[in-house]
């Protein structure tokens, strides 16, 4: 795997050069490198206030229901500590991309719920859960604002502009995390992957449970919210139908889509006693152009791997 421009921390430091073959060796390098930078709890930073405006959030009222068990998610979000240089990177993605950093905000609340679940709470751990889903989109953070604000269908050399987002935060996790980087980034290059090996950027089908638990919540968070490409964002119930489609066809773990639609419903339903009805709930919305890419790319820029700086 390798990018096809320099990658620069966010303390402006080149991590690889374009081209550059990214091997074990070249990621035990960086991790060696790290500097060991202050761990900050982000109790006391502006990232928890954001994640706890979460429960305000009316689309999300039924899940995060009822308000006595989302005590179990703060105190789980509230024990995470990050290095300093991680806060650093997610205070550029607030302030340039605010709607990918809300999106990681969501996903994080949303991926804790799911690891206090009765069902999967004895194999997690819910402060890793919320510590793995801040870090896992930080990549973005290296991709044009061109590309993350298109209101039409992007191009193939776009698209793999985007996918590459998950290389990058992977090699960015191993230079800020250090020693600690295998606790982490493995979020980061895997949140994309598919049970059926159709996703990327590595193609593979072994995939950890964390890694499919923030595959399913930032999906279903992305589907329910606005993006430049639709005017309307998915419904709720289309959404679900998405994602019940996207487990039938081997991609998503049904247990985790069953989980949320579980717990999207006002009864809670454990998984034994939760029925879904079969046929479509409601359609998506009509002029969505998700997934949708040109084939055509005579346009293709050459792109410069470094923090997106606001328009």
């Amino acid at each position: 795997m390798h990018l096809w421009s320099d990658l620069y921390s966010v303390d402006k430091k080149r991590l690889v050069r374009a081209g550059e073959e990214i091997t074990p060796r070249v990621l035990k390098a960086l991790a060696e490198q790290a500097s060991r930078p202050r761990a900050i709890p982000i109790a006391d930073t502006p990232l928890f206030r954001d994640l706890r405006r979460v429960f305000r959030d009316e689309r999300y009222a039924t899940i995060l229901s009822p308000p006595k068990a989302n005590q179990e998610i703060l105190q789980a979000m509230g024990k995470v500590i990050l290095p300093e240089t991680i806060v650093q990177e997610l205070g550029h993605i607030a302030r340039v991309i605010p709607a990918s950093y809300q999106h990681m905000i969501h996903t994080t609340v949303l991926s804790t719920k799911f690891s206090l679940d009765p069902h999967l709470r004895t194999t997690l751990d819910p402060t890793r859960m919320a510590r793995l889903s801040l870090v896992h989109d930080l990549g973005k953070s290296r991709i044009p604002l061109h590309i993350l604000d298109k209101e039409t269908p992007i191009t193939a050399g776009e698209f793999e502009v985007l996918k590459s987002h998950a290389l990058i935060g992977y090699v960015l996790l191993h230079y800020y995390c250090g020693r600690d980087h295998k606790d982490c980034s493995f979020a980061a290059i895997e949140h994309h992957e598919r049970r059926d090996g159709s996703g990327y950027p590595r193609r593979i089908k072994k995939i950890r449970t964390y890694s499919q638990i923030i595959a399913v919540a930032e999906d279903f968070d992305a589907l329910i919210s606005s993006r430049p490409f639709r005017k309307e964002p998915y419904t709720q119930r289309a959404a679900l139908d998405h994602l019940l489609d996207e487990a039938a066809a081997g991609k998503l773990p049904p247990r985790i889509v069953r989980l949320l639609i579980a717990q999207a419903r006002k009864s809670k339903p454990t998984l034994q006693t939760l029925r879904i009805p079969t046929g479509k709930r409601d359609a998506p919305p009509v002029d969505n152009l998700h997934n949708m890419i040109l084939r055509d790319d005579r346009n293709k820029r050459t792109i410069e791997i470094t923090p997106s700086k606001k328009r």
